[in-house]
């Protein structure tokens, strides 16, 4: 198991927690009978399994009014995984939602803060397309030398890094959103952190079925 060396955390998803088993072989094939807190499974269930990215990192927000407008902070945390978050293939990322509503359900203006890249698709946010909204992704982008096609995952191909924002193991991320709130009585903030195997477009072209899978949620109501 990965742990760090400063705190001395142990990296959950990576730990391989006992399941009980009291035989690493079949009995018949050789296998002697042990303790089963000393056997520990090697299952790897990657990136598809939803239990797995709900327990990988954490997230933590806050609202409030300062005069008339309304400040959200977000940090998000990888403390619970011994790699980069999101890791493995260049396709994956993870994308940031900070949506506030009034009471009537509509969004608010955005004045200050970061907002979703284009490669997080433009088009319906109702159907996953988060360019433009208030929020960030993480991921690494690369460029291919010879095309200049960006974001690409075809890193077996000569490849430049454009980009690398994904959060090493123990580090956090910390980002400000300000919003017009007018004469709003009560608004309500929801911060979301989803998950994806790889970018829409590229999704959309090769109609993969790949849905977003929620890592982290927070919900907010602000008087």
């Amino acid at each position: 198991p990965y742990s760090d060396p400063v705190t001395g955390r142990i990296c959950q998803d990576c730990h391989m927690p006992p399941l009980g088993v009291s035989h690493f072989a079949k009995p018949e094939q050789g296998g002697l009978e042990r303790d089963p807190d000393t056997i520990f499974s090697h299952m790897m269930p990657g990136a598809s399994d939803e239990e797995l990215l709900q327990n990988a990192i954490s997230l933590n927000a806050e609202a409030q009014r300062i005069g008339d407008n309304l400040m959200v902070e977000v940090t998000i945390i990888n403390d619970l995984t011994g790699h980069h978050v999101p890791t493995d293939s260049p396709l994956r990322h993870v994308i940031l939602l900070v949506e506030v509503v009034n009471e009537d359900g509509e969004a608010l203006t955005q004045l200050e803060g970061q907002a979703v890249p284009d490669w997080g698709g433009i088009g319906d946010p109702e159907q996953g397309y988060y360019a433009g909204l208030p929020g960030k992704a993480y991921a690494k982008i690369l460029q291919e030398v010879w095309t200049e096609i960006t974001p690409s995952g075809a890193y077996w191909n000569p490849t430049r890094i454009v980009s690398d924002n994904r959060l090493a193991a123990f580090e956090s991320d910390t980002s400000s959103y300000s919003f017009e709130l007018g004469s709003e009585d009560e608004v309500t903030v929801r911060v979301r952190l989803v998950f994806r195997r790889a970018f829409i477009e590229m999704m959309d072209q090769k109609a993969w079925d790949a849905p977003d899978i929620l890592m982290e949620e927070a919900i907010i109501t602000v008087p």
